[in-house]
């Protein structure tokens, strides 16, 4: 069973298809904006869609009903090769959470999650006339054997076969079918093509949602927008001039922004060692989806979320404080070198506790004791912590979470 499918030769990409720019920094000059041209996979989907009413239980056993699967299962895969063309990446070879997947497809895609859904809610529509025929008796035993090879489909199947409903013209469509009468039915064959169709059509389903639907870690989204000429010169630069005063007058001359207003204290007043994109736009008592999709999913709020951390985190670097007042980061950092094997290990450690709860600064401790890079972990390192404002708890919290 099946239509035959050729090997075809590799695309022949050029540097300014998607396939290719995708492959560049998130944030380079060719990057910039770029995004898939989903409208393609979309018509495609549209194509299975129509391809998929031809799938009828009054027509089993003919070999027009195997034809009609076999024209479902093609389109499908049809579905990949367009999206291996646009993208580079085949959706059937790759896993949504490969780190090379989410960094072609992710963050830029993101404006087009309507169309994406689009397409999602496609690929379910056009399973339903098999699911349909799966569910009633004169297939069940093609179900079952569907289901032991693809479990995930008894949530579509169902337990129990349904019957057949009657309609006008059984007959007339009785005698047509004779005429397409089928040798012989390989039961096995017939499950395992349909099992796949069903396991394409889940791994698509969730393959395209992972793409808008599945964020990069903030601290590394942030730390490759601060590499990128794009951001340093268009969205940093202009508030460099503003460091010379104070924390507060550059935050209140940010809100008067009307592209960072709406997020500049949005984002200063969350507890940056939690998920970001969770504080801002997911609701504590539905953590499925977020409040408003978008305004979530919109690349121009994340790229203004994305310059107020990068500007608040230079001034923070430049105007070191611990508990809200300055202090000299030279000489803590003199402090510390005495308990690290050298001073770029020292500084990496305390940009890092910076933001860090108790807790985690003793998770941090023993890591980096363990790694061999912190060589004295007892009470003298409690204490430079400690009147640092750093380390909050007594000596005692401290010596017991060691």
């Amino acid at each position: 069973m099946g239509i035959k499918r050729n090997k075809a030769a590799e695309p022949q990409w050029n540097f300014m298809d998607y396939a290719v720019t995708s492959k560049e920094h998130l944030f380079s000059d060719g990057r910039w904006g770029e995004k898939v041209n989903w409208d393609i996979i979309l018509k495609q989907v549209e194509k299975t869609q129509q391809a998929s009413q031809m799938i009828d239980i009054n027509i089993y056993p003919s070999s027009l009903f195997f034809t009609a699967i076999d024209l479902l299962e093609a389109n499908l895969l049809m579905v990949d090769d367009l999206f291996y063309y646009l993208t580079g990446i085949r959706m059937t070879e790759t896993k949504i959470f490969f780190e090379e997947v989410r960094h072609r497809l992710g963050f830029w895609n993101m404006d087009s999650y309507k169309v994406l859904n689009q397409i999602s809610e496609g690929l379910l529509q056009a399973n339903v006339p098999l699911v349909r025929c799966l569910k009633q008796e004169p297939m069940w035993d093609i179900s079952l054997k569907v289901i032991e090879k693809s479990p995930m489909s008894a949530a579509w199947i169902g337990s129990a076969p349904v019957r057949q409903d009657p309609f006008p013209g059984k007959s007339a469509c009785e005698y047509a079918c004779e005429c397409y009468e089928a040798a012989e039915i390989d039961q096995e064959a017939l499950a395992t093509q349909i099992a796949n169709i069903h396991e394409l059509t889940r791994h698509y389903r969730f393959y395209l949602w992972s793409i808008y639907g599945k964020f990069t870690d903030f601290s590394r989204l942030l730390e490759q927008f601060c590499e990128s000429h794009i951001a340093q010169t268009e969205y940093i630069e202009p508030w460099r001039h503003d460091f010379g005063g104070t924390r507060d007058s550059l935050i209140a001359k940010m809100e008067k922004d009307p592209r960072l207003g709406p997020w500049v204290n949005r984002y200063d007043h969350l507890p940056k060692v939690e998920d970001i994109c969770n504080q801002l736009f997911f609701d504590d008592k539905d953590a499925s989806s977020p409040a408003n999709e978008e305004e979530c999913y919109n690349t121009a709020n994340w790229i203004s979320i994305l310059t107020v951390a990068a500007v608040l985190q230079e001034y923070d670097e430049l105007h070191p404080t611990v508990n809200g007042e300055p202090y000299d980061e030279e000489v803590l950092l003199e402090k510390l070198s005495v308990f690290f094997t050298s001073d770029d290990h020292a500084r990496r450690f305390l940009n890092a506790v910076k933001q860090m709860s108790d807790k985690e600064i003793v998770a941090l401790v023993n890591k980096k004791y363990e790694d061999g890079v912190c060589t004295n972990k007892k009470k003298a390192l409690w204490q430079v912590l400690f009147d640092a404002g750093l380390y909050t708890a007594k000596y005692g919290n401290w010596n017991k979470m060691l």
